[in-house]
C-alpha cells in the first residue's frame, strides 16, 4: 500500500482580538444613626441603595453586629451584584471607614479580582470590631466608602496582520517581461534599462494608465527616465506588476537587507497606487520595528499617510527599552 502526497494548500493567517476594559467607581454608603445600631440582631443587614458601575447594578450589605459567623463584636460588610446577569468580573478594591476629618483612618480591607452572578456577594465576615467604628463616629453617623473596578471584555477585529487580497491570475503573462516580446516602453532607472508593456502596466496600476492613456499621455516618449529610484527596487516593482510575486524578499536572509527594500518598495508601490503590494511591505515594516529603523520607519509613515505604522513607531519610541538603547549608543542625550 502506498500514499500519494499531492500539493500543500495553505489558507490565509487569521487573527483575533479580545479587549479588556476597566470601569473603576466609588460609592460612599452613609449610615445616620449609628448608636440604635448597637442592638440590631446579629446576621441582619443594612443595604445602601443600588449604585451602576460598569452597565451594572451594585448594592452594599453591612451587619452591624455581624454575620451569625462573624467573631466576637466583629461587623461584617458585603459587596453584591444586583443585575441579572451570568458573570461579571470585578475587583472591590477597598473598603474603607471614613473618619470625622472626611479622611480615610487606618481601618479598611483590600481585595482581589471575584467573579460575580446574579445576587452573589463578596466581602468580610470579620471586617472591623465595632470599637473602631465609634473610634471614627461624627455626629452619631458613620460614612463607608467602597471602590470596586468592574472588567468588561470585548471582542474586536484585529488589526494585524492585514488580511491580503487574493493573488492575481498574471502568472500566465510573467514571461513576457522576462522575454521582452511586444514591449512598446523602456524605462531606464540608474543606467539600467528595463523593456515593458504599457497595456499590462495600465491595467495594474492607475498611476501609468494616466501616464499612458489619459488626457496628459506620453505620446511620443517611448523611454522613461526615472532618476529618484534604485534600480532593483524598480526590477522587483515590475516583477510584482506581472506576476503579482516578489522574489526580492524570499531571496534576503538579511533582516535589515530586507527591511531596507520593504522601504523602498512601500514607497514605490505607494507612487504607483499599487495597494496590495502597500500592504505587503507595511506588514513587513510592522512587524521589524527596531531601534536602528523606527526613526526612517516613523518619517515614511509621516509622508505616506500610514497611521497604523505611525502609531506603532511611535509606540516603540516612548518605551524606556528604547530610549535606553537610544542613550547608550549615543543618539540621544537625557537632559539631566
Amino acid at each position: 500500500m502506498s500514499l500519494s502526497v499531492g500539493n500543500i494548500v495553505q489558507t490565509p493567517p487569521t487573527a483575533s482580538t479580545l479587549r479588556v476594559e476597566q470601569v473603576v467607581g466609588t460609592h460612599l454608603f452613609k449610615i445616620m444613626g449609628y448608636s440604635i445600631l448597637k442592638n440590631t440582631e446579629k446576621g441582619k443587614f443594612l443595604e445602601s441603595d443600588n449604585f451602576n458601575v460598569g452597565g451594572y447594578d451594585w448594592s452594599i450589605h453591612y451587619y452591624p453586629n455581624g454575620t451569625v459567623i462573624a467573631e466576637g463584636d466583629y461587623t461584617s460588610i458585603f459587596f453584591c451584584l444586583k443585575s441579572e446577569v451570568d458573570f461579571v468580573q470585578a475587583e472591590v478594591s477597598s473598603f474603607i471607614l471614613i473618619n470625622q476629618n472626611g479622611n480615610p483612618p487606618s481601618l479598611g480591607r483590600m481585595s482581589t479580582i471575584g467573579t460575580f452572578k446574579n445576587n452573589t456577594c463578596w466581602g468580610y465576615q470579620n471586617f472591623v470590631r465595632r470599637s473602631a467604628f465609634e473610634s471614627v463616629m461624627k455626629d452619631n453617623y458613620i460614612v463607608l466608602r467602597c471602590v470596586v473596578c468592574v472588567f468588561k471584555v470585548f471582542r474586536v477585529e484585529s488589526d494585524f496582520p492585514l488580511q491580503v487580497p487574493p493573488l492575481l491570475c498574471l502568472q500566465e503573462i510573467s514571461h513576457l517581461l522576462e522575454t521582452g516580446n511586444g514591449a512598446d516602453v523602456t524605462f531606464e532607472v540608474n543606467g539600467q534599462a528595463f523593456n515593458a508593456h504599457k497595456v499590462i502596466l495600465a491595467a495594474r496600476s492607475k498611476v501609468f494608465e494616466a501616464q499612458f492613456f489619459g488626457p496628459w499621455k506620453e505620446k511620443t516618449d517611448t523611454i522613461i527616465k526615472i532618476e529618484d529610484m534604485e534600480a532593483v527596487v524598480f526590477k522587483a516593482l515590475l516583477h510584482y506588476i506581472y506576476s503579482d510575486t516578489i522574489p526580492a524578499f524570499s531571496e534576503m536572509n538579511d533582516s535589515d537587507e530586507k527591511n531596507n527594500m520593504a522601504q523602498h518598495l512601500f514607497v514605490a508601490a505607494d507612487r504607483y497606487g499599487l495597494k496590495r503590494l502597500r500592504i505587503i511591505c507595511e506588514n513587513i515594516l510592522y512587524g521589524s520595528i527596531n531601534w536602528k529603523n523606527v526613526v526612517a520607519l516613523l518619517s515614511i509613515a509621516d509622508m505616506h499617510n500610514c497611521i497604523r505604522l505611525k502609531e506603532a513607531c511611535l509606540e516603540f519610541l516612548a518605551s524606556p527599552e528604547t530610549k535606553t538603547q537610544f542613550v547608550e549608543t549615543g543618539q540621544l542625550t537625557l537632559a539631566s
